[in-house]
């Protein structure tokens, strides 16, 4: 049996795809599952072994796209037409993901629940379209829920997935013992918190910890914020650079005592690697994105009360703002997710 889900979004968003992966090989041993996602978030798909194959199209960003991609997705259009998948689930609740379904052979293709109706030749072209209203749920059960509706799932849902077997050393924090990670930075310019919050997170984790590993993307704003938290506070200062893959960050996942940051792949990839979790969430929705199956702690405003209707809920979230996240209740949450995870483990052999 041949499998096909097909979600051309973010990063983060495609780690998050995992668990339905897992599940499916769960019930489905000799299953053959292949994802199709955006370039730029394979590495992170690197992790899971019940990936047979990745199908990428054109990158997440304008800036990382090309005039090659129209062969990119020509040959992609043609492994489509070749390869003949007995079911294709459709999770990305987009034009371009529901054109290259529909231009598949696939003997069954199902979609996600649609924001807006499918078009009458859309609908046409699907066996099925779930009824799962995923409004308000997590991402993860999005994509669980909308295949299991049309290929049963076991429960409880898997968690993210990054197998540490498939986790590699980076080689200037190998010696590293006792540090924790810290994400400084993100694309979305509404998700950023100012530098010298950082500072005073970073400078008081140098008293809990021997070294804090700033862990930052490849863009220069990035690159320049970790290496001035590093001018600021010292050598105790370890700072990927943005040269850290994919694979290399779960490695140092694996081994931090804790990781701090945003709501970006990063903090997936903590769930995935089961480090405890400290996330600043500003105007992104915690319902739908918060660290899945993982010890964490969500740090917001201060004077956010949520509403019990969704839609007004989500218009205060809308409002947070990333600047009124406070320094003392992230250290609070630091040391309160530590203190959890010590009490579990007190009297383990």
């Amino acid at each position: 049996m041949r499998v096909l889900l097909i979600k051309p979004k973010h990063i983060g968003d495609s780690l998050i795809l995992t668990p339905t992966v897992a599940a499916i090989k769960r019930a489905y041993p000799e299953a053959e599952i292949w994802v199709m996602v955006r370039s730029g978030c394979e590495p992170i798909l690197a992790g899971c072994p019940d990936i047979a194959r990745v199908l990428t199209l054109a990158g997440v960003e304008k800036s990382d796209r090309s005039k090659g991609d129209i062969w990119r997705q020509l040959r992609v259009l043609l492994t489509l037409w070749s390869v003949r998948f007995d079911y294709l689930f459709e999770l990305g609740d987009g034009h371009r993901a529901r054109v290259f379904a529909m231009l598949s052979r696939a003997k069954r293709r199902y979609s996600v629940k649609t924001t807006s109706p499918l078009k009458p030749l859309e609908r046409f072209f699907f066996t099925g379209v779930s009824t799962y209203d995923w409004k308000t749920c997590h991402r993860v059960e999005k994509d669980f829920y909308s295949v299991a509706e049309f290929l049963p799932l076991p429960e409880p849902i898997p968690p993210l997935i990054f197998e540490r077997s498939l986790a590699k050393s980076w080689e200037p924090g190998a010696a590293l013992t006792d540090f924790c990670v810290v994400q400084v930075g993100t694309r979305q310019g509404f998700n950023r918190w100012h530098r010298e919050g950082w500072r005073a997170v970073c400078a008081a984790m140098l008293e809990r910890f021997e070294n804090v590993v700033v862990s930052c993307g490849r863009a220069p704003h990035e690159v320049e914020e970790a290496a001035w938290l590093r001018r600021e506070l010292g050598s105790r200062i370890v700072s990927t650079e943005g040269q850290a893959s994919w694979a290399e960050v779960a490695g140092l996942l694996y081994r931090a005592k804790l990781y701090i940051g945003l709501s970006t792949a990063s903090m997936h990839l903590a769930a995935a690697c089961q480090c405890p979790i400290v996330s600043l969430f500003g105007p992104s929705i915690e319902e739908h994105w918060h660290p899945w199956r993982a010890p964490y702690r969500i740090v917001t405003v201060d004077d956010y009360v949520p509403r019990d209707d969704p839609e007004e809920r989500y218009a205060q979230i809308k409002q947070r703002k990333m600047d009124e996240i406070k320094v003392e209740r992230v250290v609070a949450a630091c040391d309160e997710v530590l203190t959890q995870i010590g009490s579990a483990t007190q009297g383990t052999p």
